[in-house]
């Protein structure tokens, strides 16, 4: 930024009223006058003395930016500025006047340097900032969309994809891993020996990690490199923040088959009858992302409404635990705290990124055998399971073989993602677009939340878990599970209410420890 200040005239001005006021002195000493005519020569003084007045001060450019600085031709630049003192504001090229604060979008064809001028009647003030236009950058996007896309499997197949660009290039020594949460793999270090644009194919769009994702680096020649991955990359060490957005900018996207999705659901306090319980139990509710990660705001929501349904649903005997972000890491030590206090139930209920037999909780990553350990020191607690995380099935084949699992609920199978809410997605619609937080998650609570408000409903569930000698919130949510897909026709739950279930997406996994027959159940109608 440079800036000019005019100051000619205002020192012309003060230099001559110093000359002259030098020169009454010097009459004063040689006249002899009167009084009178040496109290107006003093007043003439003062009045010149009180013309000296400081200068008005010239206008400040707190700031004048340009986001992105680096476009691709057709791109979009928003100018940003904050002005103060000033009388004219102009911007050129092509803006024109100005008001003091503002922002304007701009589309230069070429790199192109723009001034602010900052004008009053003390002087006038100048900031230039430039836009780049890369036609490296655009030549790389061409490479992409015309000859890798085309090759890719999944996008043959119509399988949702979409694809993200970095819009500066990369140095030379530039490392590149994948954030998994655990080691790198060894396969996946790479090191740029040369310039090189970013690009990442997302071959499942708002789906929790890990999912078949595509680094792809495309130098300045269009010569371009893919690698396979699970995971949003690090890249020097940092994760670029465009790349996990919930809902990524329009200028990032350079193509895709698929809208982003955006959760018009909306929180809700849940009341329900009185809930009588034998049971004294225990209620862990767990947001395993942290903020720089993908789909954090959805899992703070998914967060929320399981916090606000157990709220309601436990009983005045019974506790809740609320873990969050890098606590959502003490999950063990809080399943082994209630054990001790001799809780007889306790409810795990997840939301994190995750793989095959571990999930992701506060960026380190906890294995399905480090559950089955903990649950087996306490063979006389019966543990429940709700996980919303890609992968999910996985945790079924390690706890189902321990007898004190009642049940497990998971968004998906072993081989298969967890998604977001999803309201639409092209002519399928929610059957319950009010719901909130991730897709699977939601859809349980609504089921739980249709069986519990009524009373002839919960009693069945009571009678079912009498009956079968299991806690009455392990049937309730073994029950809610199969609810939630609209297989629970007995209580009334024959609408599936996870919409990617419905798609084909996932497909969501039980485990209970009792499973009645549904035969049993149509008898209990």
């Amino acid at each position: 930024m440079y800036q000019s200040i005019s100051l000619k005239n205002q020192y012309e001005n003060i230099l001559l009223k110093a000359i002259l006021v030098n020169t009454i002195f010097k009459e004063l000493k040689k006249m002899k006058r009167t009084g009178f005519l040496t109290i107006i020569l003093i007043l003439i003084i003062f009045a010149l003395i009180n013309g000296c007045s400081p200068a008005p001060s010239t206008p400040v450019i707190a700031n004048f930016l340009a986001d992105p600085q680096v476009i691709e031709s057709g791109g979009v630049s928003t100018l940003t500025w904050e002005v103060s003192n000033a009388t004219t504001v102009t911007i050129s090229p092509a803006v024109g006047s100005v008001g003091l604060i503002g922002s304007f979008m701009v589309t230069p064809q070429e790199t192109t340097t723009y001034t602010l001028t900052a004008i009053n009647s003390a002087g006038n003030v100048t900031a230039n900032l430039t836009v780049t236009v890369s036609t490296a950058l655009q030549k790389a996007i061409d490479v992409v969309i015309e000859e890798i896309l085309p090759d890719i499997p999944e996008l043959k197949s119509g399988k949702p994809y979409w694809c993200l660009k970095l819009d500066d290039p990369l140095p030379p020594g530039t490392i590149i891993v994948e954030d998994s949460g655990i080691a790198a793999k060894l396969n996946l270090n790479i090191v740029l020996e040369q310039e090189m644009f970013f690009f990442y194919l997302d071959l499942a769009p708002q789906s929790f990690y890990a999912h078949p994702v595509k680094y792809i680096l495309v130098d300045e020649e269009g010569n371009h490199e893919e690698y396979d991955a699970e995971w949003w990359p690090k890249i020097s060490g940092e994760v670029p923040e465009s790349l996990v957005k919930d809902i990524p900018e329009a200028g990032g996207i350079i193509a895709a088959n698929v809208e982003p999705a955006v959760s018009m659901g909306t929180l809700i306090d849940y009341i329900f009858p009185y809930l009588i319980s034998q049971w004294t139990e225990g209620f862990i509710v767990v947001q395993g992302l942290m903020p720089s990660e993908n789909l954090y705001g959805c899992a703070v929501t998914t967060y929320l409404n399981g916090v606000n349904f157990f709220s309601a649903y436990k009983n005045a005997f019974s506790d809740l635990e609320g873990l969050v972000q890098s606590d959502a890491t003490q999950v063990l030590d809080t399943i082994e705290q209630m054990a001790e206090e001799d809780k007889s139930v306790i409810t795990i209920y997840i939301i994190a990124h995750g793989n095959v037999d571990y999930v992701r909780l506060g960026g380190q990553s906890f294995t399905a055998t480090q559950f089955k350990n903990k649950m087996a020191e306490y063979p006389d607690v019966i543990f429940n399971l709700i996980l919303g995380s890609c992968h999910g099935g996985s945790f079924i084949d390690d706890l189902s073989t321990l007898s004190n699992v009642g049940a497990i609920e998971t968004a998906c199978a072993a081989d298969e993602g967890a998604y977001p809410d999803y309201d639409v997605s092209g002519s399928t619609n929610d059957v319950n677009p009010s719901d909130t937080g991730s897709e699977f998650t939601s859809s349980i609570i609504e089921a739980m939340v249709e069986i519990t408000s009524d009373s002839t409903k919960m009693n069945l569930i009571q009678t079912w878990a009498s009956s079968n000698s299991v806690p009455v919130t392990s049937m309730l949510i073994c029950q809610g599970g199969y609810g939630a897909v609209g297989a629970q026709p007995t209580l009334g739950l024959i609408d599936n209410y996870d919409i990617c279930s419905v798609l084909g997406w996932s497909t969501p996994a039980h485990y209970c420890s009792y499973e009645i027959p549904f035969i049993e159940i149509d008898i209990l109608k």
